[in-house]
């Protein structure tokens, strides 16, 4: 398993969280991610993304926050990257703020 910047603890598990939308800056969409839907699974249908695991654990999903809050529950990004709050793993994190703005 690749890691990023380092191992973090493992997190909860992907499930549902509160409802939040995401902007794709470069693509020029803002979309809704429900409850009980994941980040990745919203993004994909408008975005080709790169995944292997949909667990949190293989980091290819990883992608770049732009403005926004993520709430982490990934186990690939190390705690100094959580603290920057600048990357996220759509497959499984989400957002602690009404808006989360992406580099996609």
């Amino acid at each position: 398993m690749s890691t990023i910047e380092g191992t973090a603890p493992r997190p909860a598990a992907a499930a549902a969280g509160p409802a939040f939308d995401v902007e794709l800056r470069r693509t020029g969409v803002t979309l809704h991610v429900p409850a009980d839907r994941t980040l990745l699974e919203v993004v994909e249908q408008v975005v080709e993304v790169d995944f292997t695991c949909r667990n949190g654990d293989c980091g290819s999903c990883v992608s770049t926050v732009l403005e926004g809050v993520p709430e982490f529950r990934n186990t690939v990004l190390s705690a100094r990257a959580r603290a920057a709050g600048r990357r996220i793993a759509l497959c499984v994190d989400r957002s602690v703020t009404p808006v989360l703005v992406l580099d996609l």
